[in-house]
């Protein structure tokens, strides 16, 4: 059984519900598919979201297409031509044309899109995209920038732009700078 709702609807449960041009307040179904319309809280076996938005998603599967989401937490989670403030997975495809805050994965493949910050525990994976800080066991980049990796393994055409050497200085003249600021706090006190 499949159900349509409408923009009055509020919090909605069901089996398979079908939410187009409106906005619900939580909606927990095994199925949900939500098009140019809203909700607060999602949770459902398969969720997606076509040029919608959503504060929080709790899903076996997630996709996001054209739209925006606050908090992901999914098995599989799927995004295109979408925003996300910070996205939880055991397997996240972003991309291409995502900005993302935050990834929290065992596997992640990020795509012609743009994240500051992404965590795999197992593998990551950058094509011709842009990433501030990535931590992972294996990261392979295509054609992308990284500012800070922090990887057993970093495959791919990559280019070092802080060199040991480099990082040990800064390091020993932050250190130096910094113990001076802590010496002179304390004199003053």
């Amino acid at each position: 059984m499949e159900d349509t709702l409408d923009e009055s609807a509020g919090d909605v449960r069901g089996e398979r519900l079908n939410f187009q041009d409106g906005g619900v307040r939580d909606v927990h179904a095994e199925s949900v598919t939500l098009t140019r319309g809203g909700a607060r809280n999602v949770s459902g076996g398969t969720v997606t979201v076509r040029q919608g938005g959503v504060q929080r998603v709790e899903a076996q599967t997630f996709t996001l297409k054209q739209g925006g989401v606050v908090q992901v937490a999914a098995e599989q989670a799927d995004l295109n031509a979408s925003a996300a403030l910070l996205v939880r997975a055991g397997h996240v495809r972003i991309g291409p044309s995502c900005q993302v805050g935050g990834v929290l994965a065992d596997q992640a493949v990020v795509e012609d899109s743009f994240a500051p910050a992404v965590v795999a525990r197992q593998e990551a994976r950058f094509d011709q995209s842009a990433v501030g800080v990535i931590v992972s066991n294996r990261v392979t980049l295509s054609g992308s920038m990284v500012g800070l990796a922090v990887a057993e393994v970093v495959e791919g055409d990559v280019r070092i732009q802080v060199k040991p050497p480099v990082a040990a200085v800064f390091g020993a003249a932050f250190g130096a700078a910094l113990g001076l600021v802590l010496l002179i706090g304390r004199r003053r006190r």
